[in-house]
């Protein structure tokens, strides 16, 4: 053991693969340290968390299962998807802490991420110390873009900085009651913000790269940067996925996650013409939403949770939604991109990498064409380098683990 004791440290993350994966490349991290950490998540995720040699406990709804039940969510729509996860969040808050609260007692620390939006009040509760992982800075206040519910990116200072605070006030609005809800079950006071407590309360880390996702001139070092969180996948890659990696060029690469939209028949049929169109082979990573289950041409490969830090040296393109992780693994790998954002922090990213040069125009998933993105594919291959290879360079370097590790010895120190 290299710390001083070993800590009992739980991370709580609900949402996608994306939202539990940073946790676990946590946990590797302070499992290395001699540290005994248990992940809090879905169910869905137990199977996978325990092949790795982790502690468990069910945390939170299934999102597959969820988004599967709510496909408007997926349209792109801000109303529509704010009306669907405040109905969300008022179904869960409650379900979160009821089962958060005997998890962390008897811990030394709480590390949360995603929508485990309860863990804060039960540290509070349990008078432990609470670190707060963002996996994408847009989902703190700033001038530089809007909130993650708003799609249009691009807008003058001002008007971020007003649609920020309607968002705050419709938050409160909307949602303060059911957090105070729990809050006074727990026997803590209530909260006049939401904003007071979620951003301005406990510690907060941005797990991002601070150069493609600078901070806002407001926050005067409020909140620090870490850096993305990669997790050591022991998979291997798939002997014939290999094979055929190896038997000709650098093909294509789709994959949406959990993201397709409301229509999969649409986007199979268009991804089918669009890539064919640029004479290359293709890759289709079922992910969550079974994304090419229908034939695909002949010499197309279709793959299911392959490790992308082995994949994605090995592709052409990258074709992708722009969650947080896949943009992660694709920057570290350097190669060109194309983002297809649907909702919330994809059109963050998707509009960050387009400003640094290193993938083009992001154009939403629900109104792209085959034709549009032939030529987004084109426009990927033919940007300069320079900006993509410099981002992967620095982020192969980066150990964001490690930092967020140190934060939280110091704050159990303290």
């Amino acid at each position: 053991m290299n710390s001083a004791r070993s800590l009992r440290i739980v991370l709580a993350s609900v949402g996608s693969r994306g939202d539990v994966q940073p946790m676990l490349g946590l946990a590797q991290s302070l499992a290395a340290r001699g540290h005994r950490p248990l992940i809090a998540a879905p169910a869905n995720f137990e199977g996978w968390v325990r092949s790795l040699g982790f502690d468990f406990a069910p945390l939170g709804e299934d999102m597959q299962a969820f988004l599967a039940r709510n496909r408007q969510i997926m349209t792109g729509k801000p109303l529509r998807m704010l009306r669907e996860m405040i109905r969300y969040f008022k179904e869960q808050i409650p379900l979160q802490a009821q089962q958060l609260a005997p998890i962390c007692r008897g811990a030394d620390l709480v590390v949360y991420g995603g929508l485990a939006f309860t863990a804060p009040s039960v540290a509070e509760h349990l008078r432990l110390p609470v670190l707060g992982v963002l996996y994408s800075n847009c989902l703190l206040p700033a001038s530089l873009h809007p909130p993650p519910n708003i799609p249009w990116h691009g807008l003058p200072g001002w008007i971020n900085r007003l649609i920020w605070r309607i968002n705050h006030v419709m938050g409160d609005l909307l949602l303060r009651r059911t957090l105070n809800s729990m809050r006074s079950h727990l026997g803590l006071p209530l909260l006049d913000h939401l904003r007071s407590h979620l951003i301005e309360g406990d510690p907060l880390v941005i797990a991002a790269d601070e150069v493609l996702f600078p901070p806002d001139t407001s926050w005067q070092g409020r909140f620090a940067y870490a850096n993305f969180i990669y997790f050591d996948d022991p998979a291997p890659l798939d002997p014939q996925l290999n094979d055929w990696l190896s038997e000709g060029e650098a093909p294509i690469y789709i994959g949406f996650g959990s993201m397709l939209g409301q229509g999969i028949e649409r986007v199979e049929r268009m991804l089918v013409e669009a890539v064919s169109a640029t004479g290359r082979r293709c890759i289709v990573d079922a992910g969550w939403a079974g994304l090419g289950a229908a034939a695909l041409p002949h010499g197309w490969l279709r793959v299911r949770n392959a490790p992308h830090a082995l994949l994605f040296p090995r592709v052409a393109v990258i074709v992708h939604h722009g969650g947080s992780g896949t943009t992660a693994q694709a920057l570290r790998a350097g190669v060109p991109q194309v983002l297809l954002p649907l909702i919330l922090d994809q059109f963050h990213h998707g509009h960050r990498l387009y400003l640094a040069g290193i993938a083009p125009r992001p154009v939403p998933m629900e109104k792209i064409t085959t034709t549009a993105l032939t030529s987004a594919i084109e426009s990927a291959l033919r940007l300069p380098v320079g900006p993509r290879l410099e981002a992967a360079v620095r982020l192969r370097a980066s150990d964001g683990r490690a930092s967020i590790v140190q934060r939280i010895e110091a704050l159990v120190g303290q």
